[in-house]
């Protein structure tokens, strides 16, 4: 996930925001009432759930609980070996806040060349599943992208074809061990054209802009949610809604796979 920082809006108190399941297995399928509701909720609230519980994403679910258990080895271990990785390059390298936040971005465009240099060694040992887990979300979200361009009333340019120019997309791994309560972003909307993000906590506020309210959006059969950001936001002109979010640690910790989806790059 990617960030604008920004001043949160007027809030009341935090309630639960109900989002639509979307699955995945029938937008494949073309299916027109799973893609209506695709585009319906990601132009009223501008996220959703995304259902992969099918066959074709089993193995993909697989990898990516390899992976989340070698970047936890990784953030385990001490700061000076995982500052090695801080590039200062943004999208790129090791972060690290004094809140007990950490990070690791992987960009897609050096993991297709095949420079494994910016995996670290907890890492190296899974490359192939750290691979697959990146080449399926974007694969997926390229699918889906394309398919809510084409499906509007009016189609609008999504520049998502050619997956060998990936520009800044990026694979997230992250950890949060703040203590409960601690504000982790500010409110934002994301860059991008699409994020999805996985989660195992509760950590994620969205302002319901109906009623101007911060709520928090629930773990869902550990289903990953699925929002627009400000690249296809544009294109839409504006029919696609970037929804304000913000981050709040909760009760435990939060291990976190992050995938922001970017337009080709020229």
């Amino acid at each position: 996930m990617t960030f604008k920082m920004a001043i949160d809006p007027p809030t009341s108190s935090t309630k639960t925001l109900e989002l639509e399941v979307v699955r995945y297995e029938q937008l494949r399928s073309n299916d027109n009432v799973e893609v209506r509701k695709l585009a319906q909720a990601l132009s009223d609230q501008g996220m959703l759930f995304l259902d992969l519980q099918k066959s074709t994403a089993k193995q993909f679910l697989k990898d990516l609980q390899t992976v989340i258990q070698h970047q936890r080895a990784f953030f385990e271990q001490p700061q000076e070996e995982k500052s090695k990785y801080h590039t200062g390059i943004r999208y790129n390298g090791f972060y690290t806040s004094p809140i007990g936040v950490e990070k690791i971005h992987l960009g897609r465009k050096e993991q297709m060349a095949g420079d494994r240099s910016q995996l670290p060694e907890a890492l190296q040992l899974v490359a192939d599943k750290v691979e697959n887990v990146s080449s399926f979300i974007d694969k997926i979200l390229r699918e889906i992208g394309m398919t809510l361009a084409s499906s509007m009333d009016e189609p609008f340019p999504a520049s998502l074809q050619d997956a060998t120019r990936p520009g800044q997309s990026h694979l997230t791994l992250g950890i949060s061990k703040a203590r409960a309560g601690t504000p982790l972003m500010d409110g934002h909307t994301d860059d991008g054209f699409l994020t999805l993000t996985f989660y195992d906590e509760p950590f994620l506020e969205v302002l319901d802009r109906s009623t101007n309210e911060w709520k928090l959006v629930e773990v869902n059969c550990n289903m990953p949610i699925l929002n627009v950001a400000a690249q296809s936001a544009k294109n839409s002109g504006g029919r696609l809604y970037n929804p304000w979010h913000r981050v709040k640690m909760g009760e435990n910790e939060i291990n976190l796979v992050m995938f922001d989806l970017f337009e080709d790059s020229n």
